[in-house]
């Protein structure tokens, strides 16, 4: 009961912000940007109490959750407008297709359920970092600065990254008054479905309900979100905030409304707290928010707000870590020039694993050979402008996870096998995004 109730505040949390910045959209497009939102917002807001002495507790989110209900009922009772279109009745063989899409969609959130809410933790990186962090916050405040963060024989579990989905677990444990290996996986379940119901608005507003039910069911279903979708990791969040990030910067670039500018920030600045990739794929999103606009003076002020946005949400964290010792484990320290340029032999076996890892239909279906085939097919009838941005960003997101094997100081050969999987699960959502957009419109 108190884990249905924490998820509540989490989504809560989401809506008191996406509400109040999402001018028109779908219900379910506001849902599932709420979905992924609150979570990070519910966890940064948990890490700034912790910074001053406060260790997460009940009453904490309890507190929390009665001042999100403030601007959350508001706008709830104010309402949204609601995109106008026309919806026309679905003809019978759509509305069968619909129906097993759906069934699928269940099928993963079963799945994913029982994974979160059931078994468990058991994948090793989930026990050994995240979730042991998660044990740390909620054991004690971050300030004084527990001991943990000293130990350089725990550096095996990544002194140095990013707590935001630790914290995100440790409100479980707090709001549950126990520390429980199966429940801290809950709000993974949310992001879940958060992230594939933004995907699923996203394709909707340019291609229909068909090619958007479709790249749902089809995204939602990779064995890489069974693996890693609930297992406890931070892979499901960092693709769920950088997904949603994507999704609103597809917004902006139809509205140029800062509210979706906004929203782009934040879910950036909560990929930035997850894991270290998601500091480069924040950047990645400023660098597009600057080509998407038309005049240099507007590229530049809302270039600034949005950096400063990130900036101010990381900052605390990025000072936090300057007295963290430095180890093996700390990749980001190792990005350099010259380090890169050593390990440039490297590239052929890099290249080689990620092609097979494109083609390989058992664990991607047809993910990754669809977007090429689309482009060849039907270089008519899509939106050239959103294509456009989701090929740049998925083709700079593969990219900044090249240079990070290069700069790795692992033995790659061992590396690439069991790592590959998951970054491109990072990408899956742009991908379907992608897809879904070069479908085009209904014929």
């Amino acid at each position: 009961m108190w884990c249905a109730a924490y998820l509540c505040v989490a989504l809560l949390a989401g809506y008191a912000v996406v509400g109040r910045l999402v001018a028109r959209g779908s219900r379910i497009e506001r849902f599932g940007l709420s979905a992924c939102l609150g979570p990070g917002l519910l966890g940064l807001c948990m890490i700034g109490l912790s910074m001053l002495g406060l260790r997460p507790s009940r009453g904490e989110i309890i507190l929390l959750a009665a001042l999100f209900a403030i601007p959350a009922l508001s706008k709830w009772r104010r309402g949204v407008r609601e995109a106008k279109e026309v919806k026309a009745p679905l003809p019978t063989y759509l509305k069968i297709w619909t129906a097993i899409c759906l069934a699928a969609i269940g099928y993963a959130v079963m799945v994913e359920g029982t994974q979160a809410l059931v078994e468990p933790t058991t994948e090793w990186d989930a026990f050994m970092c995240w979730q042991l962090k998660a044990k740390v916050l909620v054991g004690g405040a971050l300030y004084p600065k527990p001991a943990y963060f000293s130990n350089a024989e725990l550096g095996y579990s990544h002194l140095r990254y990013p707590v935001l989905m630790p914290m995100i677990s440790a409100g479980v444990h707090a709001m549950t008054g126990r520390i429980d290996d199966g429940l801290e996986k809950a709000p993974s379940l949310l992001l879940f479905i958060g992230v594939g119901a933004a995907v699923y608005a996203a394709v909707r507003r340019f291609s229909g309900h068909a090619a958007a039910i479709t790249m749902t069911a089809l995204m939602l279903n990779l064995p890489a979100f069974y693996r890693y979708g609930c297992s406890g990791t931070a892979e499901m969040a960092l693709t769920a905030f950088y997904g949603c990030s994507v999704v609103c910067l597809l917004r902006w670039q139809q509205s140029a409304a800062w509210g979706d500018l906004i929203l782009a920030a934040l879910f950036s600045a909560c990929a930035a707290w997850t894991k270290n990739e998601g500091m480069a794929l924040a950047a990645i999103n400023a660098l597009a928010v600057f080509n998407l606009s038309r005049s240099w003076r507007r590229s530049l002020a809302r270039e600034m707000v949005f950096i400063s946005i990130i900036a101010i949400l990381i900052a605390p964290w990025l000072l936090y870590i300057r007295t963290v010792p430095r180890i093996d484990e700390d990749y980001a320290s190792r990005i350099s020039l010259a380090i890169i340029a050593a390990n440039s032999p490297r590239l052929p076996a890099i290249l080689r694993t990620m092609g097979l890892e494109f083609i390989d239909w058992r664990q991607w279906g047809i993910l990754w050979v669809a977007a090429p085939a689309l482009a060849a097919l039907r270089w008519r009838g899509f939106d050239r402008r959103a294509a456009g941005m989701l090929w740049a960003l998925g083709l700079l997101q593969l990219m900044v996870y090249v240079l990070a094997y290069l700069a790795n100081n692992w033995n790659i050969y061992d590396l690439l096998p069991v790592t590959m999987d998951r970054l491109l699960l990072h990408v899956s959502p742009v991908a379907a995004m992608l897809i879904g957009v070069m479908w085009g419109p209904a014929d």
